[in-house]
């Protein structure tokens, strides 16, 4: 065989190795994973986008109310976990788990929607 067809073959051998994961990915690093907060509040916006969820939440405060901006996971998973775009509406109250940024703005990633009242959230529940 010649020193072409060799150097070809192996190119191509190389192209069709499964690789290993390469996802090109942000850092999670601005979140506090060792202090999650439970907030309760309600929704002002829910942002079924990708490349990622973002739920904009009014949380009382000392009289006061503070927004939120909390970020979830792509739509895809979403989607899997029963999210539409329809799942929340501005108005729902929720229970969410959130790490909270680093920098003490009110901002996070959440995950663990929930009922105020601590039960499990259906997010394919009838708005009717």
């Amino acid at each position: 065989m010649s020193q072409i067809k060799k150097l070809l073959a192996f190119t191509l051998f190389g192209m069709l190795l499964p690789t290993g994961n390469t996802s090109a990915h942000h850092s999670t690093a601005i979140y506090d994973s060792d202090n999650p907060i439970e907030l309760q509040g309600r929704v002002m916006e829910w942002q079924f986008t990708n490349p990622h969820t973002f739920i904009i939440l009014a949380v009382p405060d000392n009289g006061n109310e503070v927004t939120w901006n909390l970020e979830g996971q792509n739509t895809s998973l979403m989607y899997r976990r029963g999210f539409t775009p329809d799942s929340l509406q501005p108005g729902d109250e929720i229970l969410v788990t959130v790490r909270p940024l680093h920098s003490g703005a009110p901002g996070g990633n959440y995950s663990n929607i929930r009922n105020p009242d601590g039960t499990s959230f259906n997010p394919r529940k009838s708005r009717n």
